[in-house]
This record gives C-alpha cells, sequence and structure tokens, in this order.
C-alpha cells in the first residue's frame, strides 16, 4: 500500500509539472476534442522492460477512455524495434500523458537494465546485487522497483528500516570505550530490539569486534577482493550466522567481490544509469 501511494504521488507530480495552469495548449489549439488515434510505444535499443504497469496509471489519471494494450510482460528482455504497448483514445489525452508515460518506462527501464547487468555478472555465485540510498530525491519507492525488477534486492528503503553502524556514529563511542562497536549494538538492541542491525567495518580489528556482537549483517567497507576475501574466511571459522556484505562500483570488479564469498554486494551505479530510449509513434 506504502509503495502504491507512492508512486501514485510521483504520477500526480509529473503531470502537474506538464499540465498546471492552462495545459497543454499547443494540442488544444490544434486538435479537436472529438479527434481519436492510436500509438505504439516503440523500444529503440535492446533493454529490460520495466514500469508497464505505470502506463496505463498515468494515461487513466488524465483520461479514463484512453485504451493500453500491453505487448511484453513486466521485466521481459526485448530487443530494439520491440513495441511494448499499444495505445488509442483521444488525442489530446495521449498527447497530454505522453513525456510522463515515457519518463516513466524510460527512468525505470533504464535502473532495471543496469542492475540486470550486475546481477548476470554474479550468476552461479549465491551473491545478492543490492541497492544503496544514493537514489535521486524523491524517486526512492520507483527506483527501488526497478532494482527488483533488475534482478537485485532493496537493503533499505529508509534511515529507520534498519541499524546501520558506521564510522561517525562509532567516532562519539570511542570516547568512551575502547570497544565502541560492541557498545553501540547493546544500544541500539534497547533502542529498537526487533530491527536488524547492521555494522560497517573497514579492517580486521573492527570485524573482531563485529564478530563478538549479536549484529545481523557486517558491510566490508572500503576492502579489496584480497582483504573480503581474507575477511569472508575469518567469519566462516566462527558459528557466527551473519550476512556479510561488500561493495562495489563498476561491473568490471563486481565478479571478483562475489567471488570472495560475500552473500551481498551493494552499488549504486545502477542510480546514475542512461535510461532506456522508448517512442510513442502515433497514427492518425
Amino acid at each position: 500500500m506504502e509503495f502504491d501511494q507512492e508512486i501514485e504521488r510521483l504520477i500526480d507530480t509529473a503531470l502537474a509539472e506538464d499540465l498546471s495552469g492552462s495545459g497543454d495548449i499547443t494540442t488544444s489549439a490544434l486538435i479537436q476534442e472529438s479527434t481519436f488515434s492510436s500509438g505504439k510505444l516503440v523500444l529503440k535499443e535492446k533493454a529490460i522492460v520495466a514500469g508497464l504497469p505505470f502506463i496505463a496509471q498515468i494515461f487513466h489519471k488524465v483520461d479514463s477512455k484512453v485504451e493500453v494494450d500491453l505487448r511484453v510482460d513486466e521485466g521481459d528482455y526485448a530487443k530494439a524495434g520491440t513495441v511494448i504497448a499499444k495505445i488509442s483514445g483521444p488525442v489530446r489525452s495521449l498527447l497530454a500523458a505522453e513525456r510522463t508515460v515515457l519518463n516513466f518506462i524510460q527512468h525505470v527501464s533504464g535502473t532495471a537494465t543496469a542492475i540486470a547487468a550486475y546481477a548476470y555478472k554474479v550468476r552461479g555465485l549465491n551473491c545478492d546485487i543490492l541497492d544503496t540510498r544514493k537514489t535521486l530525491p524523491g524517486l526512492r519507492a520507483l527506483e527501488q522497483y526497478a532494482v527488483r525488477i533488475g534482478g537485485g534486492v532493496n537493503h533499505r528503503l529508509g534511515l529507520n528500516h534498519r541499524f546501520i553502524i558506521k564510522r561517525n556514529h562509532l567516532a562519539f563511542f570511542a570516547f568512551e570505550s575502547s570497544n565502541p562497536i560492541p557498545e553501540a549494538v547493546k544500544a541500539v538492541r534497547v533502542y529498537l530490539p526487533d530491527v536488524p542491525v547492521e555494522v560497517e567495518v573497514c579492517d580486521f580489528r573492527e570485524l573482531e569486534q563485529a564478530l563478538k556482537t549479536d549484529c545481523d549483517s557486517i558491510m566490508l567497507d572500503n576492502m579489496s577482493p584480497d582483504e573480503a576475501l581474507r575477511a569472508v574466511r575469518m567469519v566462516r571459522k566462527t558459528d557466527k550466522k551473519v550476512y556479510l556484505e561488500s561493495k562495489t562500483l563498476t561491473l568490471e570488479t563486481v565478479r571478483r567481490f562475489a567471488e570472495t564469498g560475500v552473500d551481498g554486494i551493494a552499488t549504486s551505479a545502477a542510480f546514475f544509469s542512461t535510461p532506456t530510449d522508448i517512442r510513442l509513434r502515433l497514427m492518425i
């Protein structure tokens, strides 16, 4: 329900950007209200197609008489030239909603395609591709949806979905304790006992401290693949049941990190990907 409400808010905001005030004055001046036509949404480059449920939702916000016929399934890999949907209805309505539809589908498909490339790189390994909070302001729900369609896993929606104890937090505990990580984990467990706890570690001394706690996951921050491999072996020698994460910035390095045996790899690269090129062709 929360996701549906957030997407509806985004659609309303996007349509208001185009249609507030006098609306589409060019189309209103040139096209009769009674004029009907049909159009095709055509993929101009190969991609994972995502965001299809939003097409009808956007058009119907403008005009319930618009009909949408989807020709592919959500998450399909499609080649350039593929018709992903056919649309028919009043031309004024088609043109009024066109840019909002394209903006949504292009951005979601671009993000899903980028995350799918990372997931493909780690195929055959038991390793999740995780997203981050480095999303565009206001678009987190949409972009994290695209991550799921592309085969990735959402890490956390916001700051209240899990504890992540980072160096900035530990710096304050270090003034009062020689073992700041165990003290910090205790504190957050008291604060909200049922929320997952993650600890970021930058070296093996911090990793040893984290292993003495009941944290649920450990992020290996700023470690090379060789260091990550050593850390994984260090953890697996214990009876500690903990989810191990690492980070990567490129497709070239993600497989090397996955081969160390970590459970998940976080990347924000998909959020800065190029939108997939999609066009709406109207047939008058």
